[in-house]
């Protein structure tokens, strides 16, 4: 709402670093193009977890002025899935040498070289495209997992196929995952099938995979993705 992105933009010059970071985070998700010269003005922020903040909120809005911060945060283990994060909604060619070399590191945490492989595939590298697309068939639960949601976010051409047939599987364990993966797609099409899914709330079992089915529903009424 546009009171809350004026509050939001007024609380960066709290002098509580804490604030000016969550302010930084809310204004990324808001998705809100007012936000972009507030968050800009905290890349000189003296705090750095304000000024990474401040770097992935931008990326998520689609704005690349934050990218050096973002490649420095490669190099932090406490910062860097994040930024790998926000690399792969930014897709730029700016970091795709970073990217790369941070994904032939050694000792990487699987789900790490995973969205690694995710960020490289919007800057257009086809090394990045094949190891996402191969962990779609992974043994490890985690990287199934993480590839599936995945496959929604980066809207993938075969992904409505591909997470519907998890979703409407009940014996594949990976239905959160595939529900999840619609969300990010947003494709009307599959409207049908996460209604469905939501109506099982009643079942323990399902609980949680019919809760995001049914948000995900609720969020492409309403025009958005998540």
């Amino acid at each position: 709402m546009p009171g809350d992105i004026e509050r939001l933009i007024e609380q960066i010059g709290a002098s509580d670093s804490v604030e000016r970071g969550r302010a930084a985070d809310e204004l990324g998700r808001a998705g809100d193009p007012r936000a972009v010269t507030a968050l800009v003005g905290l890349l000189d922020d003296e705090d750095v977890i304000v000024r990474f903040k401040a770097a992935c909120a931008l990326a998520w809005l689609g704005d690349e002025r934050g990218l050096d911060a973002l490649l420095w945060a490669l190099g932090r283990i406490e910062f860097c899935f994040a930024a790998l994060e926000a690399l792969t909604e930014l897709g730029a060619r700016g970091s795709h040498e970073a990217l790369k070399r941070f994904f032939g590191r050694w000792h990487l945490h699987p789900l790490e070289r995973l969205q690694a492989a995710a960020a490289l595939h919007s800057c257009g590298d086809e090394q990045g495209t094949n190891f996402v697309t191969a962990c779609l068939d992974s043994e490890k639960p985690e990287e199934r997992g993480l590839a599936l949601e995945l496959w929604g976010r980066l809207k993938m051409p075969a992904a409505l196929d591909v997470l519907q047939g998890v979703l409407s599987n009940p014996d594949d364990t990976h239905r959160l995952d595939a529900a999840r993966g619609l969300a990010h797609l947003g494709d009307a099409r599959s409207l049908p099938l996460l209604e469905r899914v939501a109506r099982q709330r009643k079942d323990p079992l399902l609980a949680e995979v019919a809760g995001t089915a049914a948000e995900a529903v609720r969020q492409m009424n309403e025009g958005r993705a998540p």
